[in-house]
């Protein structure tokens, strides 16, 4: 009985360590954060611009780019050409005005400037032109021409060299920055490309994230399963344990009861039988010495009161109620089926629980399996990872291509440029020696093997030569660049920047595949680009961006009633039956029962022990055997002598009869004493362990409907908290890291800097330096002409003799002159009589 009182505390105790854990866990959901995944991702680089440093040149490109072609973007033309569609040619025209315009000006400048150097050749040969000026006030007014002229090519010449520098900076931006930029622009179309095929993938990994709170919900599902049983067990665990007790008395008593009347039947046959054979010995011993008394010599013992004090006989019978009393294996197995039944609480709960979890368990897998549905329907991004996927492979397929061209242009515009070097340099040394030469005539009497006026003439007429020879093809590859670098500034960078660029891609439906490629019943959409693209700047989500709340419903999608439904219905049909369960058989009972109303207390206990108490035989007859023995030795007793040995042998044969019969009375009455004591409380203990059997019967079938209840409600929260916390984070995930879009805007800003600002901005201002270069070469031959013209042709040093020997066509040049001395005027004066 101890052991299995033992092994209940054992279960109660596992029982309620598990009670308290999972209640905990009940009680207080953890509101920490479940490991679900976070996807990081590396950030897009900012491209970063190139040189600020001519940054006022560039947007000087602008600025005559604008005012050159003003118009706004040309959808028409531009979207006939997407479509190879015939183009109106007067709307081209119009939208190319500017550059018709700056193609007459090349036209005029490639036709004026070769006739304007034919006939400036012709003069310079065939020419004559003979000159007298000797009025002074001629002379004072060319000097104040000169001075202006001068200041005039100075400046020409200094604005061509820095424009030719500038030529040459831009020209090396250019080259430098175009194989970086192609490669930018690759790596910023492959993070686009990525970044889109990623959407997917992320998709399916949140979808995959459910299996974590399916498995916290699985684990709660299997906890209730043993929870349930354990909360059965500890709430009549107390009442169960103490009706076990006193069902333990109870049978207890009713076996001892069982074990005592049978005593008292045996012990009563015995007592009776024994009795009824010792009578009859004891009469006949009696007869006996009564016989020999009639030797008066022998002196024979008194043989009275030999009868028995007892008699057995008057002992009650017992059989009426042992044969009331249940079977002892009936009583016997009570209380281990008590205990049995009761440690089968938690198999019985887990046996009827099983199709609850059955149901919440498919509920889950149901859940799941709607998860990955819906999130089929979700907008692909297929269509536009194709388009970015076919834009990355003509930008790799071309660029090498673009980059070769590129170089051979860049080696172009060198050559080009270093042709404008030579030109300018020409021009930059031709004036450092013509001015003084100009201004101070007086150079020759301190130089006079120098022939500086030659050289600056030679100089000048190179440069000439050279401007005029090459200015056609400075000016073609002007109005190439410019064409091309002004067409794409205005249809690609300026539509780009304010914005008309993406009006015509979203009149273009350029999001027709992304539209194809959602069921076919879905409301079409076309979303902006510009408003993509300023919503990804300001760091919103592509789902808000994209408008993709008109194709797909991403409150319904992560609906949490929608997915717990089911569940919540599953989990409140929860029940547990345990109307059929019995602490202990109806039999058990039955037999308590019987027990309670035998009438062990109608027994005459008193009476019966006083019965039992009294000697057996009124004398002794160890004490008659010795006195006969006694008188046996006797001399007058010889005859008698082995009647009297018999006698006394008959004595103590009876005497070992009257011990047997005291023994067998000392077990009855000590049967009968116990039988006293359970007859003053078997009824009571029976009364009571029926009555806590009932209350423990009660408290199950009361508590059993709230404990499967609470449990259920348990279920449902910790489900709940788990469900929502995980359709919380698939809502921030999705928006935030799956369709988060910064990095598109970040992509589109490094296109736009790789390609306009790192590329197109230098390529515009090279165009620019070159044609800077062509407008003032005009002034710079015009000039220069005009000193060439003011200048001598031939010094007189340069004969090698100390007498000036001069051409005829020298005193014009000498005449013009009026910084010679009058001793110079005087000399070649004579020069001129003599020739």
């Amino acid at each position: 009985m101890g052991v299995l009182h033992r092994g209940r505390l054992w279960v109660l105790i596992v029982f309620l360590l598990r009670i308290q854990v999972y209640s905990e866990r009940c009680i207080s959901t953890d509101n920490g954060a479940q490991p679900f995944l976070s996807f990081t991702e590396t950030p897009t680089q900012q491209v970063e611009m190139s040189d600020q440093g001519l940054r006022p040149l560039y947007k000087f490109a602008h600025s005559f780019l604008e005012s050159v072609q003003p118009n706004p973007f040309p959808e028409d033309i531009v979207s006939k050409i997407l479509k190879n569609e015939q183009q109106n040619i007067s709307q081209l025209v119009h939208y190319e005005a500017g550059y018709l315009v700056c193609l007459i000006l090349a036209v005029l400048y490639l036709l004026l400037m070769p006739i304007a150097g034919a006939v400036l050749a012709w003069r310079h040969f065939h020419g004559k032109k003979a000159e007298t000026n000797t009025q002074s006030s001629k002379l004072s007014s060319r000097f104040h021409q000169d001075i202006g002229v001068a200041v005039c090519l100075s400046l020409t010449t200094l604005l061509l060299l820095v424009a030719v520098f500038l030529a040459f900076s831009v020209n090396s931006k250019v080259r430098g920055n175009m194989s970086p930029s192609l490669t930018q622009l690759d790596t910023n179309l492959r993070s686009v490309e990525e970044s889109l095929k990623s959407i997917p993938r992320k998709m399916q990994v949140v979808m995959e994230q459910y299996s974590i709170p399916k498995a916290e919900i699985s684990t709660a599902i299997y906890g209730a399963n043993v929870t349930i049983g354990a909360n059965i067990v500890s709430s009549v665990i107390f009442e169960v344990n103490k009706a076990l007790t006193q069902l333990s008395v109870s049978v207890g008593e009713a076996i001892s009861s069982i074990e005592n009347l049978q005593t008292v039947r045996t012990t009563k046959l015995k007592l009776q039988a024994r009795q009824r054979n010792m009578q009859r010995d004891l009469q006949g011993l009696q007869r006996r010495l009564q016989s020999l008394k009639s030797c008066s010599s022998c002196d024979i013992p008194d043989p009275s009161n030999l009868e028995t004090d007892a008699d057995y006989t008057l002992i009650p019978r017992i059989e009426d109620i042992l044969y009331k009393m249940p079977p002892t294996s009936d009583l016997e197995g009570l209380v281990r089926e008590g205990n049995s039944s009761f440690n089968s609480i938690p198999q019985l709960c887990s046996d009827q629980m099983a199709p609850t979890m059955t149901a919440l368990l498919l509920e889950l897998n149901r859940n799941q399996e709607s998860l990955n549905n819906s999130s089929r329907s979700f907008p692909s991004m297929q269509s536009l990872t194709e388009g970015a996927s076919e834009l990355r492979a003509a930008v790799r397929r071309y660029s090498g291509s673009v980059d070769y061209y590129d170089y051979v242009r860049w080696a172009v515009a060198v050559t080009f440029c270093t042709i404008m070097l030579v030109v300018v340099l020409l021009m930059v040394a031709a004036v450092c020696l013509s001015l003084p030469v100009l201004f101070n005539p007086t150079i020759y009497d301190t130089l006079p093997h120098v022939c500086l006026e030659h050289t600056a003439i030679s100089l000048f007429r190179a440069s000439v030569v050279l401007s005029l020879a090459f200015s056609w093809l400075f000016v073609i590859l002007v109005f190439v660049m410019l064409f091309f670098g002004g067409n794409i500034h205005a249809l690609g960078c300026r539509s780009w920047t304010n914005g008309q660029l993406f009006k015509f891609l979203d009149h273009e439906d350029i999001f027709k595949g992304f539209n194809d490629s959602i069921l076919s019943n879905a409301t079409q959409i076309n979303p902006s680009i510009s408003k993509i693209y300023q919503g990804c700047e300001r760091g919103e989500s592509l789902f808000h961006s994209m408008d993709m709340n008109q194709l797909f419903d991403l409150e319904d999608f992560l609906n949490s009633t929608k997915y717990f439904t089911g569940f919540r219905n599953a989990a409140q049909n929860m029940s547990i039956n345990v109307n059929d369960l019995k602490l202990i058989p109806d039999k058990g009972k039955q037999g308590l029962v019987t027990f309670s109303k035998i009438g062990l207390e109608g027994i005459d206990y008193d009476n019966l022990l006083l019965l039992l108490s009294r000697p057996v035989v009124k004398r002794d007859l160890a004490a008659l055997a010795n006195e006969l023995d006694e008188k046996a030795g006797l001399p007058a007793n010889t005859k008698i002598k082995e009647d009297l040995k018999y006698e006394a042998a008959t004595s103590r044969g009876l005497d070992g009869t009257v011990g047997q019969q005291m023994t067998d009375a000392g077990s009855m009455s000590t049967s009968l004493n116990a039988l006293r004591n359970i007859s003053k409380t078997y009824m009571v203990n029976v009364n009571k362990t029926l009555e806590s059997f009932s209350k423990a019967e009660v408290a199950l079938y009361t508590n059993v409907p709230l404990i499967v209840s609470n449990m259920s409600k348990c279920i449902l929260e910790r489900s709940e908290h788990y469900l929502l916390h995980y359709l919380g984070w698939a809502r921030q995930v999705i928006l935030n890291e799956v369709l988060s879009c910064h990095w598109l805007a970040v992509s589109l800003d490094n296109v736009y800097m790789a390609v306009c600002v790192n590329v197109l901005d230098p390529w515009n201002a090279f165009w620019l330096c070159l044609g800077w270069c062509c407008a003032f070469l005009v002034p710079g031959v015009i000039f220069s002409l005009y000193v060439v013209r003011r200048l001598r042709p031939t010094p007189p040093s340069c004969t090698g003799k100390d007498t000036f020997n001069l051409p005829a066509k020298s005193t014009e040049k000498t005449k013009s002159n009026i910084y010679l001395t009058l001793k110079k005027i005087h000399d070649m004066n004579i020069c001129d009589k003599k020739i």
